[in-house]
């Protein structure tokens, strides 16, 4: 092993054992808790469905014997981006930035807010970041030596990227300008193997008609038995993909307003608002210093005109216009996650640069003070990080399940809004604990039609954040109001 890869691995190493040290021990409320069942129940996901990461989820959670399963899809997550830390020092070696500034910048980064935030959870961005991250590293080996295995490994982690979230799309364009930079990038054969490669890494995406059809059959989802389309509630069968068109639906994620990110492509106007962006995630992250390094760092990479480093910069920031105009994304710091890994290594480019220019005091003195600077803004940038490490003692969810268990009897039909849907679901699906309650992801609203049938058959409650529910033609009476309102709900007509 030589010494950058041996670097890389025990700064790899040190994200590695803070992020499961801090570890929540249980399952989770909102897209974390959802994440968490899908993986073990092999569900599907809401779109795009992210069956890279719900396989190898799944994997994960069977094959560690300790901990409880939704740990284990944390821990996943956790190894994703510590392994994510390792690349980026290795791709700032190859950057020539000096080996202390590598490690100071991959340190940065590892420890960042957003970093310390999403790598202690169930995130799909943490696995894309790993793949997004390792197809950079390989199209630069590739860059460098031209090795058709090393083509073909850029390719299929380019492909696992895509079958993990659809952003990853925006990442091609950067491995395109690195693989046909080289003559023999743009060979025949070359495009065979990319062609293969990519295929082989988007295969995941055949799961999904075929785990689909399978809950189908099988009647596994608990909700088709309330009359409800298949596909018409989460976690088991996400918008059906079983057939051809619901495969689109959910490969597009039709059901969201994702052209509205792909249009802020176009919106020029606003690029100057979207740098902002940027610069401000950046100045969140790493310090107002370390934001201008990274500015700096970015220009004179674009300065360079060398494919790696343009394909650095393009990596950075294609997602910024999409994760600004997004107007359904309610936690826009996750997108953030590969730019400010890209942007830690412009940091250091743009650190190296400095300190050649600074010639008229001796460089060592120089370069203490800039390095020490350096690690001062990456400190100073978040000096509440330290709170992350509370979560290891979060069992709210927990807490929640119990409470609704005691005040919502067996045999109900549930219908909770999202973010109290997904513990719930945790608790019916993983852990069977829920005894024969069913569980439905659905606003009050949305499955109004359904209730005065149910209602001959079985009792009906509701889990909402509205503490003032009413339902036209139902009454509403509230078991709990704060801090979420649970609902006992019965028709009027059994009150005249």
């Amino acid at each position: 092993m030589n010494k950058t890869a041996l670097h890389a691995t025990i700064l790899g190493l040190v994200a590695f054992a803070t992020y499961v040290s801090a570890l929540p021990p249980s399952f989770a409320f909102w897209d974390t808790g959802e994440l968490q069942t899908v993986a073990i129940i092999l569900g599907i996901a809401h779109p795009p469905a992210c069956p890279a990461f719900i396989l190898l989820g799944w994997l994960v959670a069977h094959v560690v014997p300790f901990g409880e399963a939704a740990w284990r899809v944390d821990l996943m997550c956790a190894t994703a981006v510590a392994v994510a830390v390792g690349v980026l020092y290795a791709v700032a070696r190859r950057f020539e930035v000096p080996p202390i500034v590598a490690a100071i910048c991959t340190l940065g980064f590892a420890f960042a807010n957003v970093t310390l935030h999403d790598a202690t959870r169930a995130e799909v961005q943490d696995l894309s970041l790993l793949f997004r991250t390792l197809a950079i590293f390989f199209a630069i080996r590739f860059y460098d030596g031209g090795s058709p295995r090393t083509l073909f490994v850029t390719a299929l982690v380019t492909g696992l990227a895509g079958a993990t979230h659809g952003i990853a799309l925006l990442l091609v364009p950067s491995i395109a300008i690195v693989v046909l930079a080289r003559p023999d990038g743009r060979s025949l054969r070359s495009g065979a193997i990319v062609a293969f490669g990519v295929g082989l890494g988007l295969l995941p995406y055949a799961y999904l008609p075929l785990r689909s059809a399978y809950v189908a059959a099988h009647a596994l989802d608990p909700t088709i038995a309330l009359g409800l389309a298949a596909g018409a509630s989460a976690f088991w069968d996400y918008d059906h993909p079983a057939t051809i068109a619901n495969f689109i639906r959910v490969l597009t994620a039709s059901d969201f307003n994702v052209h509205s990110g792909f249009a802020g492509f176009f919106d020029i106007a606003r690029y100057p608002a979207f740098a902002g962006a940027f610069d401000a995630r950046a100045g969140a992250a790493y310090g107002p210093p370390g934001a201008a390094l990274a500015a700096v760092g970015f220009a004179l990479a674009l300065w360079s005109r060398k494919p790696i480093a343009i394909a650095l910069v393009l990596a950075a920031v294609a997602p910024v216009p999409y994760t600004e105009s997004y107007t359904e994304l309610q936690d826009p710091d996750r997108y953030y996650l590969f730019p400010l890994w890209c942007a830690a290594i412009a940091i250091g480019l743009a650190y190296e640069r400095i300190a050649e220019l600074l010639v008229a005091r001796p460089r060592s003195i120089a370069r203490t003070a800039m390095t020490l600077g350096l690690v001062v803004s990456f400190v100073v940038a978040a000096p509440a990080r330290l709170e992350i490490f509370a979560q290891r003692n979060d069992r709210g969810a927990a807490r929640y399940v119990a409470d609704f268990k005691r005040l919502v009897p067996d045999g109900s039909i549930v219908l909770a809004e999202w973010a109290y849907a997904t513990p719930l679901a945790y608790a019916a699906y993983v852990n069977h604990d829920l005894g024969a309650r069913v569980v439905v992801a659905a606003s009050p609203e949305q499955y109004v039609a359904h209730y005065a049938r149910w209602l001959r058959a079985r009792p009906i409650y509701i889990v909402s954040f509205d503490d003032a529910l009413a339902l036209p033609g139902y009454r509403c009476r509230a078991l709990k109001r704060s801090p979420y309102a649970v609902y006992s709900i019965t028709s009027d007509r059994a009150h005249s």
